[in-house]
């Protein structure tokens, strides 16, 4: 085979390649995550914002894990209501998440059994507000 053969022969399966390759591009569906996109996406600066202003706090939420319960301790903001949500997320089953109310009580703190939980990590996220603001926290926790 001549040295001009092999060079036609190579750019035919160059062309041939990329043919294919555009043939499968374009008979390939490719679907949104979510249909809703742009409002997720404002959604999400709001959540960023809520994370700024949890930031921002100089006493913080703290989310603690001893094992045996999960222990909330909000911000002592005297004569303050603090309202919202605590969500228990587990990435591994969808199935097992969880939603309850925020409800301080005088020392501020709120205290949830973990003995129903199943093993495995879940994402403790706190979502709540005082004044009208939005705050957020999320800490990771390891049942075992």
């Amino acid at each position: 085979m001549s040295w001009g053969k092999g060079i036609i022969l190579v750019f035919v399966i160059f062309i041939l390649g990329i043919g294919i390759m555009v043939y499968k591009s374009m008979t390939k569906n490719i679907d949104l995550v979510t249909s809703n996109y742009y409002e997720k996406e404002l959604k999400y600066q709001e959540q960023i914002d809520k994370i700024n202003n949890s930031n921002r706090l100089e006493e913080k939420l703290k989310i603690e894990f001893d094992g045996n319960t999960v222990q909330i301790i909000y911000p002592d903001f005297p004569g303050k209501l603090i309202t919202g949500e605590i969500s228990f997320y587990k990435p591994s089953d969808a199935k097992s998440d969880f939603r309850l109310p925020v409800e301080t009580g005088k020392d501020m703190k709120q205290v949830i059994e973990t003995a129903k939980l199943s093993k495995g990590m879940w994402k403790v996220q706190v979502n709540w507000a005082m004044d009208g603001k939005g705050y957020f926290s999320e800490e990771k926790i390891m049942v075992q």
